[in-house]
């Protein structure tokens, strides 16, 4: 079944409730999630820092999608849900 969009539509808000949000980050893992795109990495090294110096997690879990036109494979978005209290996913350019 295909589906029309009217671009000139006003906009409809899907009523959707948001993750509870931690209340420290010491001692959690926290994963990042690199989507591959040019430059990403250096963006995630900064965050890794800043993680380190002012939140003290137990541990940073770093991954890196096969490419950024997919979704990240579905082995690897179990580990990052089993393994993390945190997920950060990055892009950059």
């Amino acid at each position: 079944m295909t589906k029309l969009y009217d671009p000139t539509a006003a906009p409809v808000a899907d009523a959707a409730s948001l993750a509870a949000r931690l209340p420290d980050l010491r001692g959690k893992v926290v994963g990042l999630l690199d989507i591959s795109k040019a430059q990403g990495n250096h963006f995630l090294d900064r965050i890794e820092e800043w993680l380190h110096e002012t939140h003290q997690p137990s541990a940073v879990l770093r991954r890196m999608k096969p490419t950024f036109a997919r979704p990240a494979p579905e082995d690897m978005r179990k580990e990052l849900e089993q393994q993390c209290d945190l997920i950060i996913e990055a892009l950059a350019d």
